[in-house]
Parts: C-alpha cells; structure tokens; sequence
C-alpha cells in the first residue's frame, strides 16, 4: 500500500518562489528591450562578447552560468540576425568560436538605454536597499550550492 504524502504550499517551495521571481524579473528587461529586438538573455549574451570575442560556446556558458545546449539555442537567432557570427575556432578547427559583430555591437549599445530603464524600474519598486541586499543574498546562496 502506498501512501500518499501531502505536497509543500507553493509558496513553501524554494524552487517555486525562486522561478516566480525569475520570471517576474525576465519580464520587465525583455519589455523594456523589447524595442530592439532582444530578450534580457540575447542582450546578456551580445554585452558579453563585447568584452571576449571570439569565444568558445562552452566558455560562454560558463561565464553565463548555463549549459552549451541552451546557449546554443539562444545563439541561433542571434546568428540568424547576422549579430553575431558562430565560426571555427582558430586554434582548434573541431570547436566553435563565437564573434560579435559590428551590427551586434550596435545593438547592444542602442539597448543599453533600455536595460538602463528596466535596472531604474527595479531600483523604484524594490528600493535600492532591497535590491543591494536581493543581489547580495543571491550571489552569496548561488557561490554556496
């Protein structure tokens, strides 16, 4: 016989709270750039090969904290774009070096005011307190797990 054990409130849920805040957060940098044809992650993506490219696809993901196969995904309509261009790597001709372009440097630069706006809308609805203490509590859990 089993027996079915209750399950934890949502609001109980590490993982739950975690994601509904995540998505929340998502939400208000892909609406502000959302003028210029990017996603918070595409914007993530493009601001760090302004400082490293080229760049393999799994250093990337590291520096990105995810794995190769979403990246990879993410990487697809960049490309598609001509954002940024995915070749063989000089040193290694098996592995993929990722560029930015000169339009993708654009891009990022014309966006950076909108990613401007959306860390001021965060700053006004949590209060810079908040959000200092929010960023330090999660780079501290996230070095902890």
């Amino acid at each position: 016989m089993t027996v079915a054990l209750p399950l934890p409130a949502p609001d109980l849920c590490n993982a739950m709270v975690a994601r509904r805040f995540a998505r929340k957060v998502t939400q208000v940098y892909d609406d502000a750039l959302g003028e210029h044809g990017l996603t918070i992650g595409q914007f993530g993506i493009l601001g760090n090969l302004r400082r490293a490219t080229p760049i393999g696809v799994g250093a990337l993901a590291e520096r990105l904290s995810s794995d190769a196969s979403t990246l990879s995904r993410l990487l697809k309509p960049l490309a598609a774009a001509g954002l940024i261009s995915i070749g063989r790597d000089a040193d290694d001709g098996r592995a993929k070096a990722i560029r930015l372009t000169d339009a993708g440097r654009e891009r990022v630069l014309a966006a950076k005011e909108a990613w401007t706006t959306a860390q001021r809308h965060m700053a006004e609805r949590l209060g810079s307190e908040r959000l200092a203490a929010l960023r330090f509590i999660l780079n501290d859990a996230y070095t902890l797990l």
